[in-house]
């Protein structure tokens, strides 16, 4: 049984919280959070921009309170460290946790610049625990079936690929912290790199990229369109933002484009009822589409999954590392500055 200590207990804090509840081997033993309230279980506050439900009200007995990342990391019943908190604390709880000899699961972005990802990743190098970052769309069941089918080669190589992740501000965080630039990064680092990330995982890095942007309510990059350079007869544009309309309905969506036919998932917030619908459609040159449905789970239930599992088999994981993770925050810093020079950045 893998003992979790969960530092934040916003929406992904609360998620977590309920993946873990649910598993066979895994226990929450305790939680932090700053506010008094969230540390009682009462989570009667709205947050969050996609589906998910909890009780107003939720049974803390038997789990350990802590008001601040210090206390939590130096409970002795916690062997898994997992951080929910602003992106700007990612890097120094992730260090602290695996320097502490404890297991580490650090949502994304894995730190709020390039640089301290690179921290993270030397000290994550060196640590007995294991350490995963929650880029949870390498894990999302639609977009793992669209990556196995184009690893089949059934329909052919690809010719282009679009990912968009768009959605209104997320006014929901507390003390307002997502819509600080300085401390969430913007719609570039906390929304968007979803999207970069599963672009690098599916075809690798880029030779070059070359994007434009616009600054929103953030203050930062807050829409983002991207066109990722992998030579001539590939396609590649990855978008994202969170300046659209509040009544503008979150939404995820994939299209792959190879030789023989086409692959897309497309989730809209609100339509299809409160899940996020099963089914990849492969539309066919021979005119014929093909709805091929997947599991019924969540990117975040998967990765949870999957880390528990490797922590009870005593694996270090392979997928969402501390490598893969500190590339992805630096293809976004890579966008950012091609928006502000208006000029290609080379990828290396």
């Amino acid at each position: 049984m893998v003992k979790v200590g969960i530092c934040g207990m916003g929406f992904m804090g609360r998620t977590h919280f309920g993946i873990y509840s649910r598993h066979p081997k895994a226990q929450v033993v305790a939680m932090m959070d700053k506010l008094p309230n969230r540390r009682k279980g009462e989570w009667a506050d709205p947050i969050g921009n996609l589906p998910a439900s909890w009780p107003e009200k939720v049974d803390m007995s038997g789990i350990a309170s802590h008001a601040a990342p210090d206390e939590l990391i130096a409970d002795p019943n916690v062997e898994l460290v997992d951080i929910t908190l602003p992106t700007d604390l990612h890097a120094e709880v992730a260090i602290k946790a695996l320097q502490a000899g404890k297991h580490a699961f650090s949502e994304k972005p894995m730190a709020r610049t390039a640089k301290d990802a690179k921290r993270v990743q030397a000290v994550a190098a060196k640590a007995k625990g294991c350490y995963m970052v929650g880029q949870c769309i390498r894990f999302w069941p639609q977009y793992v079936k669209i990556k196995e089918l184009v690893g089949s080669k059934k329909y052919g190589p690809i010719r282009s690929v679009a990912l968009r992740r768009l959605a209104p501000p997320p006014l929901y965080s507390d003390d307002n912290w997502l819509m600080k630039h300085k401390r969430s990064g913007g719609a570039a680092l906390d929304l968007h790199l979803h999207d970069i990330d599963f672009a690098a995982y599916l075809l690798g890095k880029p030779k070059s990229i070359f994007a434009q942007g616009t600054k929103g309510p953030s203050g930062g990059w807050d829409h983002v369109e991207a066109l990722w350079n992998y030579g001539a007869g590939k396609q590649v544009t990855v978008e994202g933002g969170w300046s659209f309309a509040a009544s503008y309905p979150f939404q995820m969506i994939i299209t792959v484009r190879c030789t023989k036919a086409t692959l897309e998932w497309v989730f809209r917030a609100g339509e299809g009822g409160e899940g996020f619908g099963n089914d990849v459609v492969v539309y066919s040159d021979t005119g014929q589409i093909e709805k091929i449905a997947v599991k019924a789970s969540t990117g975040w239930d998967e990765e949870i999954d999957y880390l528990v599992t490797c922590i009870d088999s005593k694996r270090k994981p392979t997928v969402a590392t501390a490598t893969s993770s500190a590339q992805s925050v630096a293809l976004c810093e890579a966008e950012i500055k091609s928006i502000e020079t208006q000029r290609p950045v080379a990828i290396r």
